[in-house]
C-alpha cells in the first residue's frame, strides 16, 4: 500500500502548500502567517522563517544542496534565501504564469507550475527561460511539482492525483490520493518516498513511490 503515514500541521498552519527536503528535514510553506517551517520527519517544528516581508503568499519550495528557493504569488516571483531567511536574489514570473505554484530543483535547473496557464516551467537559477510544458490535458488544476532526477512528479487537485511524468511532458502513471487528501499541492521526494501536501485536512503525507 503507497500510504505510509500522515503528519498532522494544522496546529502549526492552516494551508500548507509547498514542501520539500533537506534529505534530514522537510520544509515547507504556509500561507497563513506567510511562514517557512523546518520540521523532522516525524512532525516535530524546529524552527519557523517569517517571509511575509519578502513575500505574504508562499506557495511553493525547494532545496538546491545549499540555499532554499520559494515562489511567492504575492509579488509573482520566485525568491532565493538562505536557511535563516535572508535574500539574495528574486526572479520575477509574473510575465510567464500569473499564478506560479509548485517549485523543485534537478541539480542545474528550476521547474515550477504556472497555474493559470496550466503549464510546468524550466528555468535558469538565473531566470533565463529554457521551456514550457503544457500540462492541462493531464490536470486542469496542477500545483505541486518535484523531481527524482529523472521524472518529475506533479500533483493535480483537478483529478487529486500525483502524476509521474519523463522531463518532456510525457505521462507515466497516475496515482489516486483522494482518499488520503481531497487536495494535494505540495510535493517532494527524499529519492525513497514522496511527500505531499494536503489542504483537504492540513496534513504532510509519506507515500511510497
Amino acid at each position: 500500500m503507497p500510504f505510509i503515514k500522515s503528519i498532522a500541521v494544522g496546529g502549526i498552519n492552516t494551508i500548507p502548500t509547498g514542501i520539500t527536503t533537506d534529505g534530514k528535514y522537510l520544509w515547507w510553506c504556509g500561507v497563513t502567517g506567510s511562514n517557512i517551517y523546518q520540521i523532522d520527519k516525524s512532525g516535530n517544528l524546529i524552527r519557523t522563517i517569517a517571509v511575509g516581508g519578502i513575500d505574504a503568499q508562499p506557495h511553493g519550495i525547494t532545496f538546491d544542496g545549499k540555499y532554499l528557493w520559494f515562489v511567492g504569488r504575492e509579488n509573482l516571483s520566485i525568491y532565493q534565501i538562505d536557511k535563516t531567511g535572508n535574500l539574495i536574489s528574486t526572479i520575477a514570473v509574473g510575465g510567464i504564469d500569473i499564478a506560479p505554484t509548485g517549485l523543485t530543483f534537478d541539480g542545474k535547473y528550476l521547474w515550477w507550475v504556472g497555474a493559470t496557464n496550466k503549464i510546468i516551467i524550466q528555468m535558469s537559477k538565473a531566470g533565463n527561460l529554457i521551456r514550457t510544458i503544457a500540462v492541462g490535458g493531464i490536470d486542469g488544476n496542477p500545483s505541486g511539482i518535484t523531481t527524482d532526477g529523472k521524472y518529475l512528479w506533479m500533483t493535480g487537485t483537478n483529478n487529486d492525483r500525483i502524476y509521474q511524468l519523463d522531463k518532456s511532458g510525457n505521462l507515466i502513471r497516475n496515482i489516486a490520493v483522494g482518499a488520503t487528501d481531497g487536495s494535494p499541492i505540495g510535493i517532494t521526494t527524499d529519492g525513497k518516498y514522496l511527500w505531499w501536501t494536503g489542504n483537504q485536512f492540513d496534513q504532510i503525507v509519506q507515500w511510497a513511490k
